[in-house]
Parts: C-alpha cells; sequence; structure tokens
C-alpha cells in the first residue's frame, strides 16, 4: 500500500510541475531524419494547439514527455533559437527549439506549425 502511495505522490508531482509522460509508437511510414539547422523563429498564437516534448514524438525514443508551455515560460510571439530540425516526409517538419530571453539551456521539440520561420 506504502508503495501504490509513493508512485501516486510522484505523478501528482510531476503534473504539478508540468510534466507528464506519454508512450507511443510511430503511426507514419518512413524513418525520422534529422538535419542541422540554425535559425531563429517567433512562437505562433496557435501554440497551443501543439505538445512541447523532450524528443521528436515520431522518433525511436519509447517514453517522451510532454512539458507545458506556460510553466517553461514560452508564449505567443516569444523568440526562439532553432538548432536541428527533423522530417519524416509530412508537410511541416519538427524542430529543436530553445529560449533565446534568458540562458536557458533547455531544449525542446515543437511541430513546425507551432513557428514563425525567419
Amino acid at each position: 500500500m506504502k508503495k501504490v502511495a509513493v508512485v501516486l505522490g510522484i505523478i501528482g508531482l510531476t503534473g504539478t510541475m508540468g510534466i507528464s509522460t506519454t508512450s507511443q509508437a510511430s503511426s507514419l511510414t518512413g524513418a525520422v531524419t534529422y538535419h542541422h539547422y540554425h535559425g531563429l523563429a517567433t512562437i505562433k498564437k496557435n501554440y497551443k494547439h501543439f505538445s512541447l516534448t523532450n524528443h521528436q514524438p515520431h522518433s525511436k525514443y519509447k517514453t517522451i514527455k510532454v512539458f507545458n508551455w506556460k510553466f517553461e515560460n514560452l508564449k505567443a510571439g516569444s523568440k526562439v533559437k532553432i538548432d536541428c530540425r527533423a522530417s519524416q516526409g509530412t508537410q511541416y517538419d519538427w524542430y529543436r527549439i530553445r529560449s533565446i530571453s534568458k540562458h536557458h539551456t533547455r531544449r525542446y521539440w515543437v511541430y513546425g506549425q507551432a513557428l514563425n520561420l525567419k
């Protein structure tokens, strides 16, 4: 019984911190290819429709964490730096971003429709 309480406490703690985990299999055909990409972008107004993750969702990683935009201080109009792009043959690519407004080294993957590329 104590183990259940500890696990539920940890789940509640991660929910409070704005972190959740999902496990998903790749539903798209084709391999994910990664490309070096150096550029700047701003976050669009429709950003809440897209997930902020620690890995590209259709990659080989089994457990992917989904972060809350608000807890990461990212919102519409925020400037971000892009250092990597992932494509899988879809219309839009995934981009690995980090904030340039502060010295923040955490990087996130986001779908291309959530960004205004410069």
